[in-house]
């Protein structure tokens, strides 16, 4: 690196004329001057090695140093406001200082240093480039072109910025454009590994598969020994399709480059992403009898399934790379997003706060471990959680969010309000963060208005002109209206055969509370998983969950659920119960009185048992006969024992202020399996049985395992 030698060559000068005139004052200024000088010097060209041999972050702390002795040696730099002529030696630290952010993806950074440099003249067409880089890497690619076109019109041959035209014009899709650009690159380094990869990809891009072949095939015959070359050639083949020739090139790539783990990983992701499943898993037999602690062959199989929404199948191999190396965020963070994909919330819980103690930087260990906080209603630990995702990341909108919306169910309305702001002013559009404005500017008003709101938008046997009903819901707006004349409202204002709309107050609103936990029974008894559920509270999907995935042999064994008198419940723990023990369905689809569907989905990845028997009664309801009917309607294995159920074929919406002890019912929706609705209606059993015990329910299931 040039570095100009103006200013120390005055000051030899200076000392010079000192020593005549006995100036001993001024012989030290002008020895602090030179010290300061080397000082830059010495840093800058450090952190300028550093970044050469690719340690960029440990070349940040010299380019600081150095920076910090430009600015003892001209103090007008630090709040530099316009161009001034100085030496190369007072800016290179700041075009230095941008080329490492740059590396490490902190955009910002770089193009406030580079902003610097670009002040002090004169300027170079390095400092273009780097400014071009830093702006393409914040997406303001027009301003970041005009900056390589800068750098070309001082240096024709800055192969650089031809590179990141080449990008811009790629991200944009222009790929004749991005050709002509890489070429132009190529002239001046015509063996670029990168450029001739993005060379391919546009030809590719553009439908050209002969002549991305072509450069391919020349890249191999320049670079024979190098397993990047041969890369770029699978690449290109699996844009053709052609299953043999993928096949013969990755087969030949395992044999010339042995010890190359990498092309089992890439032979486990390309035969599964075109639908060589028994090839993946050969390959992936393959890699593991070569090397069974290989974390990326294990991440890879497990991304197989995770792309096939087979997500506990997926969890089978992050667990293996886990245990080969229990610090690596990526096994880590892959875990805890099949976890969460997958609904195992406890387990994602307990296994977040583990991996957290090992990556504390980790914002993505964080992030999925405070989805699953969320969805177990655990709302002080997701903020915890979420607001480590924002120590790490300021700027990260659906975090202010998630805090914003666990608030608000903590009826923490100041503090949901500040984040969901927060949130907005990052992102207007986060739908989340605008639903809590709009939930904080409904509580705002009176509560008796707020449940005349809830109960007419919600309830579905209240659409049409009902006056007799709005004169009923008027006495709400009263502002001063008790719980208990709530209650009474609201049970002259629904239909008269309406039993599943009411309300919940005082007193009777503390016992529910308390009673509120997870109401769920499991016995191993051998061949049989026997589980008794008494309703279905938010947690009672966890709960069952967890029990199930501690059942080893499951194909071999009996699950008996017993719902005799469980009332039904929360929706969503039913449909989730049913993801688990169904393959890929619709579990259930909701109706609601404007005509409109939700539909839940199973996914691919389910338990197998050999048999499963449910235990149903005359008490036996809503989401009970949901999770009975979906188990019934799509296992063959499927048995009900009991008596008909009640015929609840409705589902409610719920209203609740903690403070002021009230919690609204309304029936909201119809629900669906697969178009057979039980209102007014019943499920009627396999094998009927007329006594209450257990024992008389448990006889036919004891006969059918002997």
């Amino acid at each position: 690196m040039k570095i100009r030698k103006k200013i120390l060559q005055l000051s030899l000068i200076m000392i010079s004329i000192c020593v005549l005139n006995g100036c001993v004052p001024f012989l030290n200024e002008i020895r602090s001057q030179a010290e300061w000088e080397n000082r830059v010097t010495e840093n800058n060209q450090k952190g300028y090695d550093l970044i050469e041999n690719g340690k960029y972050e440990e070349a940040i702390p010299y380019l600081d140093e150095a920076v910090k002795y430009v600015y003892k040696l001209e103090p007008g730099v630090v709040d530099l406001d316009h161009e001034i002529e100085l030496s190369e030696l007072m800016d290179s630290p700041f075009n230095n200082l941008s080329w490492a952010y740059n590396e490490l993806r902190e955009f910002d950074k770089s193009l406030e240093n580079i902003e610097k440099s670009l002040l002090i003249l004169p300027n170079t067409d390095v400092e273009y480039v780097n400014k071009g880089n830093a702006l393409y890497g914040l997406n303001r690619y027009d301003e970041a072109l005009i900056n390589y076109d800068r750098a070309i019109a001082l240096e024709k041959t800055d192969k650089s910025a031809y590179y990141g035209k080449g990008m811009i014009f790629y991200d944009r899709q222009q790929y004749q454009d991005a050709l002509k650009q890489f070429d132009t690159y190529l002239t001046y380094d015509d063996n670029d590994m990168d450029a001739l990869e993005m060379k391919i990809y546009s030809h590719i891009r553009l439908g050209e598969t002969k002549e991305a072949l072509a450069v391919a095939d020349d890249v191999i015959g320049r670079n024979s020994d190098q397993y990047e070359a041969y890369e770029m050639m699978a690449d290109v083949l699996e844009e053709t399709g052609d299953f043999e020739e993928i096949k013969k090139q990755l087969e030949f790539m395992s044999k010339k480059f042995p010890d190359r783990m990498d092309v089992y990983v890439r032979m486990i992701n390309t035969y599964s992403a075109i639908g060589k499943q028994d090839e993946a898993l050969s390959s992936y037999a393959r890699a593991v009898k070569k090397d069974k602690s290989n974390i990326e062959v294990q991440n890879a199989m497990g991304s197989v399934y995770m792309n096939k929404s087979m997500y506990v199948e997926a969890l089978t191999y992050y667990d293996k790379a886990v245990n080969i190396s229990p610090r690596d965020e990526t096994a880590n963070i892959n875990k805890l997003r099949a976890l969460y994909s997958g609904k195992r919330n406890l387990q994602c819980v307990a296994f977040g706060a583990k991996a957290m103690k090992y990556q504390k930087d980790s914002s993505n260990i964080a992030w999925y471990t405070g989805k699953c906080n969320m969805e177990l209603g655990n709302y002080e630990e997701a903020i915890g959680n979420f607001q480590s995702v924002i120590d790490k990341d300021e700027n990260d909108d659906e975090a202010y969010a998630n805090i914003a919306y666990a608030q608000l169910m903590l009826e923490n309305n100041g503090e949901a309000e500040k984040y969901s702001a927060k949130s907005l002013s990052l992102y207007s559009d986060n739908s989340l963060a605008q639903y809590i404005k709009d939930a904080l500017r409904e509580r705002s008003r009176p509560l008796g208005q707020q449940i005349k709101k809830f109960f007419e938008e919600q309830y579905l046997y209240g659409d049409g002109k009902d006056e007799e009903r709005d004169k009923i819901l008027s006495k709400l707006d009263d502002a001063n209206v008790t719980t208990k004349q709530i209650a009474e409202i609201i049970d002259r204002a629904k239909k008269r055969d309406d039993r599943f709309t009411f309300t919940l107050y005082g007193e009777v609103y503390d016992q529910v509370m308390m009673g509120s936990g997870n109401e769920i029974k499991f016995e191993d008894q051998g061949d049989i998983a026997y589980f008794r559920i008494v309703d279905f509270n938010a947690n009672t999907d966890d709960a069952f969950i967890e029990k199930i995935d501690g059942i080893s042999d499951t194909p071999k064994k009996t699950l008996v659920i017993d719902l005799r008198g469980n009332t039904g419940g929360v929706t969503d723990s039913a449909n989730n119960m049913l993801d688990v023990l169904l393959p890929d369905y619709v579990t259930s689809t909701l109706i609601y009185k404007d005509g409109y569907t939700d539909s839940y989905y199973s996914d691919a990845s389910h338990v197998d048992f050999k048999k499963i028997f449910i235990l149903v009664d005359e008490n036996t309801a809503s989401a009970a006969e949901l999770l009975t009917l979906g188990l019934k309607t799509y296992l063959k294995n499927v048995t009900v024992i009991g008596r008909n159920t009640f015929g609840k074929g409705v589902g409610q919406r719920v209203f609740e202020d903690k403070s002021n002890k009230i919690m609204v019912f309304v029936v909201n929706h119809y629900w669906n399996v697969k178009q057979n609705n039980i209102m007014n209606s019943h499920i009627k059993p396999d094998i009927y049985i007329k006594g209450n015990s257990l024992e008389s329910f448990m006889k036919p299931v004891k006969a059918s395992i002997k």
